[in-house]
C-alpha cells in the first residue's frame, strides 16, 4: 500500500469459536459489549471484532490517532499508590469496610498510600492498610471480569486448587473468582500522574485497632480507624473514586455464589 493511501485492504478474517464468545458478533450491525453492573460502568467497551469499530492497522490515520493520543511519563513523573477496599464478614448479611479518618485535613477516606521499591501492587495494599488502620488484612478474592490473561502453562486446576474461566477471545476479559486489582484512578494531587490500585480484602484476624502495627508515629497521629455499613461508608467518604471502589466490591460481592464462598475456605485450608 502505498504511504498515506486510506484505502482499506481486504484481509480474510479468521473464524473464532463461538462457544467461548460472550457476545456473538451481528455482521450488519454493532455490538456492543454486554456487561454486569452497568450503573456502575465508567467507559464504554466494545468487543474486538465489532464491526463499526474494527481497526485497520495498514491506514495511516490509526497510527497518527495513536501518536496524538500517546502519553508518556518519566519514572520520576509517575507516583504508584496502592490501597484496598476491606470488608468484614463479606459473606454475612452484615457486611461492614474498614475506613479512616484523615484528622489532618478532615476528611474519611480508604487506607492507602505509596508502593516501595521491590514491592507488589497488592502487597503494597495489604501494607498500607495495616500500617494506617493497625488492622492486619488479607485478599478477598471476589468474582469479577479482569483483562488479565489466566495461566497458559499450567493445567486449569492447579496444585493450589485455583481454577480459572476462559478468556473471552472478542473481549479479553476472563471472569474468575481472583485478587486482581478492582480498578485504578489517576489523582494528580502531586504534580505527578498519580495512579492509585485498589484491591479487595478481608481482616486476618482481630477486627481492633493494633497501633503496634502503625509504623510510623505520623499514622497513629493523624488516622481513627472505623467500620461502617457500605451505605454508610458512601456517604462518609470524600472522594467520589473511593464511593466508586466501595460500590463496585459489595456489587462483586453480591455477586457471589455459595459455591464461590465454598472455594474460598477451600483455598485459605
Amino acid at each position: 500500500m502505498a504511504h498515506g493511501s486510506h484505502e482499506k485492504l481486504n484481509r480474510p478474517v479468521a473464524v473464532k469459536n463461538v462457544a467461548t464468545r460472550l457476545v456473538k458478533t451481528e455482521p450488519s450491525k454493532t455490538c456492543n459489549l454486554v456487561r454486569k453492573f452497568k450503573e456502575l460502568a465508567r467507559r464504554e467497551l466494545w468487543t474486538k471484532e465489532d464491526p463499526g469499530r474494527k481497526v485497520d492497522w495498514a491506514d495511516d490515520r490509526v497510527w497518527e490517532k495513536i501518536k496524538k493520543e500517546g502519553c508518556y511519563h518519566q519514572a520520576d513523573e509517575m507516583l504508584v499508590s496502592c490501597g484496598t477496599v476491606t470488608v468484614d464478614q463479606a459473606d454475612s448479611t452484615r457486611p461492614m469496610v474498614l475506613v479512616v479518618y484523615n484528622k489532618n485535613i478532615g476528611i474519611y477516606q480508604l487506607p492507602k498510600g505509596r508502593k516501595n521499591f521491590d514491592e507488589g501492587y497488592p502487597e503494597a495494599a495489604l501494607r498500607e492498610t495495616s500500617e494506617e488502620t493497625g488492622v492486619a488484612v488479607q485478599p478477598l478474592r471476589l468474582r469479577f471480569g479482569s483483562r488479565s490473561t489466566p495461566p497458559r502453562l499450567v493445567p486449569v486446576q492447579t496444585t493450589a486448587r485455583v481454577k480459572y474461566g476462559l478468556e473471552d477471545k472478542l473481549t479479553g476479559i476472563t471472569e474468575a473468582l481472583n485478587k486482581e486489582s478492582i480498578g485504578s484512578n489517576p489523582d494528580p494531587a502531586t504534580g505527578a500522574w498519580r495512579h492509585i490500585y485498589w484491591f479487595a480484602a478481608k481482616p486476618l484476624g482481630d477486627t481492633r485497632r493494633d497501633e503496634s502495627r502503625m509504623t510510623e508515629e505520623e499514622d497513629r497521629n493523624k488516622f481513627s480507624t472505623f467500620w461502617f455499613s457500605e451505605a454508610e461508608a458512601v456517604s462518609r467518604l470524600k472522594l467520589d473514586d473511593e464511593k466508586f471502589m466501595v460500590r463496585i466490591t459489595f456489587a462483586y460481592i453480591r455477586n457471589m455464589t455459595a459455591s464461590d464462598w465454598a472455594s474460598n475456605y477451600e483455598q485459605e485450608e
